[in-house]
């Protein structure tokens, strides 16, 4: 009975260990880059070679939010927003992305600084985590940014 059940336990751990490793391959192999034969994997488009490039696509895609808010939720992030993505960019909204913010993670996402001036509320600076599904930028999350007015020193006269 004892070797039976020794039997089952080295079974699963070995089926255990060969999914990590399955899902290990799967995940080195989806991430960037070229296939063996060296050409581009996923939608057949090449991913963004620099950084610079990147933020171009990243800033046109967060401008999409004042018109189409619902369509930039990435897919991690619908159970969260349950369609409300529109209440917190509502109609009419300026939306402000800034390039030069940019910073890729290296993984396929990055965060970059975006405004949003609502009509008839003061304009509120978030970080918006980005996330590339499918070719396409989504937003995976917001984070609210100190107000800069309320950060920035204010000189004062040094006595001598």
């Amino acid at each position: 009975m004892a070797r039976s059940r020794r039997g089952l336990l080295v079974g699963a751990v070995v089926v255990v260990v060969a999914s990590l490793l399955g899902l290990l391959v799967v995940l080195l192999t989806r991430h960037g880059g070229d296939t063996a034969a060296g050409e581009p994997k996923g939608n057949g488009r090449a991913p963004a070679t620099d950084s610079h490039e990147q933020a171009q696509q990243v800033a046109a895609a967060l401008e999409k939010l004042s018109t189409d808010p619902s369509s930039l939720v990435a897919a991690g992030a619908r159970t969260e927003v349950k369609g409300r993505a529109a209440q917190g960019v509502p109609k009419g909204s300026k939306v402000t992305p800034e390039p030069a913010t940019w910073a890729p993670d290296g993984a396929g996402g990055g965060v970059m600084t975006v405004t949003i001036a609502s009509p008839g509320r003061p304009a509120v600076s978030y970080a918006a985590v980005m996330v590339n599904e499918n070719g396409a930028w989504k937003v995976l999350a917001t984070m609210k940014l100190p107000d800069a007015r309320a950060t920035t020193a204010t000189p004062t006269a040094v006595a001598s």
